[in-house]
């Protein structure tokens, strides 16, 4: 084995993890990850630089039980939560940075329009911020608010 010093360590696969701008360290272990990870490691083994595009919000599909689950950002064990919609039925479920307004993720069980919305609400380079009230309200739409 060759040891270079300060040469970038690159790792791929299920055990690898990565660092987000948003969410900090996130795991590897995704589909979309074995599709995009090469082509970031190549670019780091190369010497360039991070890419907008090499930070997805971590994200999980998944149908259980008769429901359809979608999951974007990465909650923390001491973020404040706030459901939308009837947890009987159709929600939402949105994560908030302790005492801020900086949404971390989203999960939305049976309610697709909530993670159309999440996609896009996670596809910037920091984390969105939203208004805790409004968002909680069955009819308001899941957004930032406009500028």
């Amino acid at each position: 084995m060759l040891a270079v010093p300060d040469a970038p360590v690159v790792a791929l696969g299920d055990l690898a993890r990565r660092r987000s701008a948003r969410h900090g360290w996130v795991p590897g272990g995704h589909w979309d990850g074995a599709l995009r990870a090469p082509g970031v490691a190549v670019r780091r083994l190369l010497g360039g630089a991070p890419q907008p595009a090499d930070d997805l919000a971590p994200y999980v599909f998944s149908t259980q039980l008769g429901h359809e689950l979608g999951l974007y950002g990465a909650p923390a064990a001491d973020d404040d939560v706030v459901v939308r919609g009837d947890v009987e039925g159709a929600f939402s479920v949105l994560w908030f940075a302790a005492g801020t307004d900086r949404l971390t993720a989203v999960l939305a069980v049976d309610r697709p329009r909530d993670v159309a919305a999440a996609r896009k609400l996670f596809a910037g380079a920091t984390l969105p911020h939203l208004d805790r009230d409004v968002v909680a309200e069955e009819g308001q739409p899941l957004r930032a608010p406009r500028a």
